[in-house]
């Protein structure tokens, strides 16, 4: 309540007449409220009358008012003489009243407008642009494109106006749009609760555009589009508009994008060929990957030896009705295998191929096999590698002489070569005959003091 001294004197007789009214019962003197039914802004008499009625009478301070609905204090203008102030100069509007006594109060948003949303006021354009545009204001936003990203719900209800939705019909997109004319579009809503209860004539056209908007802000091409699942229309956040629009169906979803037609067989059928033409193309991909990793060269020798590729391979194969050999010739790969080549393979050909030094793998190359059959060829015909001499206990290898008469590599091959000794060099082992290479190092082992002082100082014999 204002203080006496801030009054001025008409505000003064104005609340000296009101007292008379209330002590004595009688009405205000006739026309006394006309001199302010036609002022344009605050009504200052109206004002100080009031603001002693709810406070002063009634005990109703200015944050308590919100507790109140219009109804509420209408009755108590009523029951206090003051009927006639808001039928005459208010037009029985009793927000103007308030708003015309606490002024500073509501540009200073100690009372807000929407504080009376729940008496039906969302009517009011000027009332909703400016509830809402606070809120956006006080959350901080200050680009408009960032609106639909937000959300809205949690929003209106801290700010106590969530139900001026009603007048949107609860559309979040509608109050935006009202507010904001022309600046957004259904679909750009993040949070969108109910697709179908849209107003707009065709949700399939916001669907469209939500899915444009996503697949170009997660720089989807066209193949990942074509193989998103569901999981993946979850993962971008699509899942609500696929369940809500196209009852969970990707193909629908896609053809809907790709040709802008809904349950139409056809185009449906296309797809389901693009996809499958998509993942062919990756399988491949992995194939060729699989056979490269047990390749030589152009041939694949032992596909076995890796379970991995194997398993995968023959996999493949069966789903497209073939056999391994065939889905690798598909590739550019030359499959061999040793039931293929025994009867193919001559053995005294293997035999002076091993002799003149050739690897198994070389061997192999020459006569178009692989090492796995020229091994079991030799193991079956020469009783193993042709390089190891027989019968094989009147030889021995290096590392048996090195650890048994504790003599170095490098004397034992001296040894050999100047006396000419047998010398079988297999792929693994080297051979020397029993006879000739042991009764030399032993003699080494007598006559060379420099081989008995390095014993002494190593082993102490």
């Amino acid at each position: 309540m204002k203080r006496l001294f801030d009054l001025n004197r008409e505000q003064l007789k104005a609340l000296a007449e009101y007292k008379d009214v209330l002590e004595t019962g009688r009405f205000f003197k006739k026309n006394f409220w006309q001199s302010e039914k036609n002022i344009d802004g605050i009504r200052p008499n109206c004002q100080i009358i009031t603001r002693y009625c709810l406070e002063y009478i009634a005990g109703i301070s200015v944050d308590m008012l919100p507790s109140y609905n219009l109804k509420q204090i209408k009755n108590i203008l009523t029951q206090n003489h003051l009927f006639g102030m808001v039928q005459t100069v208010f037009n029985n509007d009793i927000l103007k009243v308030i708003v015309n006594a606490y002024p500073v109060e509501f540009k200073k948003r100690e009372l807000t407008e929407w504080t009376w949303s729940k008496h039906g006021l969302w009517e009011n354009d000027k009332y909703v642009i400016e509830a809402v545009q606070y809120m956006v204001l006080k959350e901080g936003i200050r680009r408009v494109d960032l609106i639909p990203k937000m959300d809205w719900k949690k929003r209106l209800l801290k700010y106590g106006i969530y139900n001026v939705l009603s007048r949107f019909n609860w559309s979040i997109y509608k109050m935006f749009d009202f507010v904001y004319p022309g600046r957004f579009y259904p679909a750009d809503f993040k949070y969108k609760a109910k697709w179908k209860t849209d107003s707009s004539k065709d949700f399939f056209d916001n669907a469209f555009r939500l899915m444009d908007k996503t697949f170009k802000e997660k720089q989807l091409t066209h193949e990942q589009v074509l193989l998103l699942n569901i999981t993946g229309f979850r993962k971008i956040g699509l899942i609500t508009m696929l369940l809500s629009i196209f009852e969970g169906s990707t193909i629908k979803a896609k053809e809907f994008y790709f040709y802008k037609t809904h349950d139409n067989e056809e185009n449906q059928k296309k797809l389901k060929g693009d996809i499958n033409k998509i993942l062919i193309k990756k399988q491949d991909e992995i194939i060729l990957q699989r056979l490269g990793e047990v390749s030589n060269g152009k041939y694949i020798y032992n596909l076995h030896s890796s379970n991995r590729a194997y398993s995968y391979i023959k996999r493949q194969a069966k789903i497209r009705d073939l056999k391994i050999p065939v889905l690798i010739e598909q590739f550019g790969f030359i499959y061999k295998t040793a039931k293929e080549d025994h009867s193919a393979l001559v053995p005294q050909e293997i035999w002076d191929l091993r002799k003149n030094g050739y690897t198994y793998v070389e061997i192999a190359e020459k006569l178009g096999s692989n090492p796995t059959t020229i091994s079991n060829m030799c193991k079956k015909h020469f009783g193993g590698d042709p390089l190891i001499p027989r019968p094989i206990d009147k030889y021995i290898t290096v590392q048996e002489l090195m650890n048994r008469y504790l003599i170095d590599h490098k004397t034992i091959m001296k040894l050999v070569h100047d006396n000419k000794f047998e010398n079988h060099m297999t792929i693994r082992f080297r051979f020397l005959k029993k006879s000739e290479i042991i009764p030399a190092i032993l003699d080494y082992k007598k006559k060379s003091l420099q081989h008995q002082a390095l014993l002494n100082r190593y082993h102490g014999t």
